[in-house]
């Protein structure tokens, strides 16, 4: 397994120089493997989009300054999608056919993903761990597709799951977007509500350019839900969680809305908000001595406050350049997927997560999530789950 602990610059210039002048493979060359993301870098999701940039900055800074891998440096060309599907599309165009990178690292938001990634895959490039994950993104599975993190339909079925078994008598209403992260927020809360036969109390779609939730409050709370499941961004769930006050329903959103900005700005209003995630949160205190380096290494290059994401895309980087280093000397976007298959389960080496573990019938890395909280103007991760206990349905 690749560590910190990378061959140094002389053991670099060995490799590079045993290397053919030109490779085949598109983004590859004998100094330098070139990789690209779109993110968006100027709309509603930009803190999680500018955070998933850095992240993959300081780890390709990080894995250059150990001699890259095979003594070629990792380059990123980083792209604004503005959370925009036509935006996107061009920004792709781009990197495909100006660019000609091997792969697109981390890119961010469901509408921008879904509207590139099939022409990702038709010129035969990598698709590699998005920060969304709609179930297009791994089924049906295609050989240049991966997927390092839960789909969004699952995100939300680990999370209402807990929420279902600590009320008496729970009722569940949908708010989401009208495009397709929204409804994937929908779907994986009425197929979770479906094996409890239950069925969803409200289901309410808005527009991207919503601006008021006063009404869709106003109605969720007719239909008596207690527990609201909202496929909206960070900017969005502010918006609505004023709506609703205190004391309202308990909220609960996919990982795009656990962001420190959401704890923060949103003040008393967004105490109690639930959210999943895969990655553990980067607090400065954290009890995690590697976790409070990392951040303070963070902050100090960006000024900006560390989040899950950019840690998590920190993370990505390096699990791709375990995969680069084992698809040998002239990596191919064939090779570079089969040694990801190849891999065992695959921890960083220096900083706390999961295990991610792809197979060649199964390029979902990750299968489950935590449940976190904000209490007291910040995010906590809650314990396990007790015991499973019968529900009281009200709707059937």
């Amino acid at each position: 397994m690749i560590s910190r602990a990378w061959p140094g610059l002389a053991a670099a210039a060995f490799f590079a120089a045993a290397l053919p002048a030109h490779a085949a493979a598109p983004g590859v060359s004998a100094k330098d493997v070139l990789v690209g993301t779109h993110v968006d870098l100027s709309g509603p999701l930009s803190p999680m989009g500018t955070a998933v940039r850095n992240g993959l900055l300081m780890a390709f800074d990080d894995i250059n300054a150990r001699g890259g891998v095979g003594g070629r440096r990792l380059k990123l060309i980083a792209a604004d999608n503005g959370y925009d599907a036509k935006k996107a599309i061009l920004a792709a165009e781009r990197l495909l056919k100006q660019d000609r990178v091997f792969a697109i690292l981390c890119p961010s938001g469901t509408p921008p993903v879904a509207a590139t990634m099939p022409a990702v895959l038709n010129a035969g490039i990598l698709h590699l761990f998005p920060f969304t994950s709609p179930d297009e993104t791994y089924v049906p599975s295609q050989p240049l597709e991966f997927a390092a993190d839960i789909p969004v339909s699952r995100q939300i079925a680990v999370g209402l799951e807990r929420l279902l078994g600590a009320r008496a008598e729970p009722r569940v209403g949908v708010l989401y977007r009208d495009d397709a992260f929204g409804k994937s927020v929908l779907k994986g809360a009425t197929a979770l509500l479906k094996r409890h036969r239950m069925r969803v109390a409200a289901a309410l779609a808005f527009k991207p350019d919503s601006r008021s939730f006063a009404r869709q409050a106003a109605q969720l709370r007719k239909a008596g839900a207690n527990i609201v499941v909202l496929g909206a961004t960070s900017t969005e769930v502010l918006t609505i969680a004023r709506a609703f006050r205190r004391g309202g329903p308990a909220l609960l959103c996919p990982s795009a809305c656990y962001q420190p900005e959401v704890a923060t700005l949103g003040g008393t209003t967004v105490d109690g908000l639930y959210s999943v995630t895969v990655a553990p949160w980067p607090y400065p205190n954290d009890r995690d001595v590697r976790v409070r380096n990392w951040v303070r290494r963070y902050e100090t290059r960006f000024h900006a406050v560390a989040s899950a994401q950019a840690m998590r895309a920190y993370i990505n980087a390096f699990l791709f350049a375990e995969a680069l280093n084992r698809a040998g000397n002239n990596p191919t976007q064939t090779s570079f997927a089969r040694a990801l298959e190849a891999m065992p389960g695959w921890r960083d080496a220096d900083l706390p997560s999961l295990p991610v573990d792809f197979t060649a019938r199964d390029h979902l890395g990750l299968h489950d999530g935590f449940l976190v909280q904000i209490r007291n103007g910040r995010w906590e991760r809650l314990p396990p789950a007790p015991a499973p206990r019968p529900l009281r349905r009200s709707l059937r």
